[in-house]
């Protein structure tokens, strides 16, 4: 049997990782999993939250070189992509940038006086209380920490007065383990066009599969232009993802 040309479109965060903690830990199950596909030579995108450098010093760390010249990341909701050594940022506007700039100090002014915390930028969860941001390269993100009391209603509760006042520019996107800020007309639909188009420019693929653990990943099966198929992970379940990928790679929805 034929097996017609399909695509896959992965969130990263507990879609093809776990949580311990605040940390994302790499499922080897799943890497294993994204090299068949690879091998079967259907195109693989990730539409992730997370920074295309932490994409490839986090989650590339656990993948051969063929697999890493494979890959497409597509960060921040789409607004960076990265393949094969080569990086390119969207353009966004100079109001919205000019945003982004203002509503970081506003928050951290906010928070660390509230709290009475130093800031910390790292892709490691620091080991004491304080404000820990996420490095990122156009979005905002902000992570918690609930040992120290730092939850996502804590920064919700601080930040949403915040970007109320920039609410024509910037929205907030938030889960159990992070606050992010990012241009309004940013998120997953524009990032499944942008990986359709760039992964497909023949358009050669009949119907793509996205896989996410939340609502705004359901975006991604409103892509214009293209069939996709959502699956809904249960957060943190990779054996769930797992059990989807090798019944698609077989031809069973």
């Amino acid at each position: 049997m034929v097996i017609p040309k399909i695509g896959f479109l992965f969130d990263v965060d507990g879609t093809l990782t776990y949580y311990r903690g605040n940390d994302s830990i790499v499922d080897l199950l799943i890497i294993n999993d994204l090299e068949a596909i690879r091998k079967r030579k259907h195109p693989i995108g990730l539409i992730t939250g997370r920074s295309v450098n932490w994409v490839r010093q986090i989650f590339f760390e656990h993948i051969n070189q063929s697999l890493k010249e494979y890959i497409q990341i597509f960060g921040e909701f789409g607004l960076v992509v990265w393949h094969n050594g080569k990086k390119r940022k969207g353009r966004i506007n100079s109001d919205t940038r000019k945003a982004l700039t203002e509503i970081k100090k506003k928050i951290i002014d906010r928070i660390c006086f509230d709290r009475d915390l130093e800031t910390i930028v790292s892709y490691e969860a620091p080991q004491k209380r304080a404000l820990w941001i996420e490095p990122k390269e156009i979005m905002l993100t902000f992570r918690t920490m609930p040992t120290f009391g730092l939850t996502i209603d804590v920064y919700q509760a601080l930040i949403e007065p915040i970007i109320a006042d920039y609410s024509d520019l910037l929205r907030l996107e938030s889960n159990p383990y992070a606050a992010d800020i990012l241009p309004i007309n940013a998120n997953k639909k524009k990032g499944a066009e942008t990986a359709i188009k760039k992964l497909d420019p023949e358009k050669k693929v009949k119907k793509w599969y996205a896989f996410g653990d939340s609502t705004s990943d359901r975006k991604m099966e409103e892509a214009k232009g293209s069939t996709v198929d959502f699956y809904l992970i249960p957060r943190g379940d990779t054996s769930k993802a797992h059990y989807i990928i090798q019944n698609l790679l077989i031809g069973r929805e």
